[in-house]
């Protein structure tokens, strides 16, 4: 496998890393202990209130989140480039000499003709990246910690689900990310340890 070998020595601090994920408004807590023979049960909700998220990062913090609660296509994710993406982009890189990259996965809607044509027009490049590696991103760790700290919380309202998605958001400190950042050459060193296969991150 190439990639890991052509990027682990790569300045990653001008790596704007960006996904999508979902949210519920109450995630029980799904381990239990019980004596023998007696059935646990477990509370849920048939059509809990969901939202997703769209949100980057870089070494210098985390940038602006984006809440949105239907499909996203590629009209969609137009939006959030702009919203986000550039918003994001322009507050840590103020000078034109700083050049960024963006990371983000191979999903059709990222590749699709529209969003590629859009891109090249504002001058956004974006960094090669390998199919099939959800835990070589960094930001699925701040997803997991999110949905962690909203787990076992029973949320009834949407509004209130979004408040307090973007409350955890904004109170990610600046190390974390530099943290994350940091780790990217550990990751790409033990993508090729283990031969391109799964990796603990």
């Amino acid at each position: 496998m190439a990639w890991p070998h052509e990027t682990v020595c790569r300045d990653w601090n001008n790596v704007v890393f960006s996904d999508e994920s979902s949210f519920w408004a109450w995630t029980p807590i799904k381990r239990a202990w019980s004596a023998h023979g007696n059935p646990v049960i477990q509370r849920s909700i048939k059509h809990p209130i969901k939202v997703h998220v769209w949100g980057c990062f870089n070494s210098r913090g985390f940038g602006t989140l984006c809440v949105f609660t239907d499909n996203l296509n590629a009209q969609k994710m137009l939006k959030l480039y702009q919203r986000g993406l550039l918003v994001s982009a322009k507050h840590w890189f103020k000078s034109t000499r700083d050049h960024w990259i963006l990371q983000e996965d191979n999903d059709p809607k990222h590749r699709s003709r529209l969003c590629t044509e859009w891109k090249t027009a504002n001058g956004v490049n974006v960094l090669d990246w390998p199919s099939q590696s959800p835990d070589t991103n960094p930001i699925e760790n701040v997803w997991s910690l999110m949905k962690y700290k909203l787990r076992g919380k029973r949320i009834l309202k949407l509004k209130t689900l979004v408040r307090r998605i973007r409350e955890i958001w904004r109170s990610l400190p600046v190390s974390y990310a530099a943290k994350l950042v940091e780790s990217m050459p550990r990751r790409c060193e033990a993508i090729i340890a283990n031969g391109g296969d799964w990796t603990h991150y």
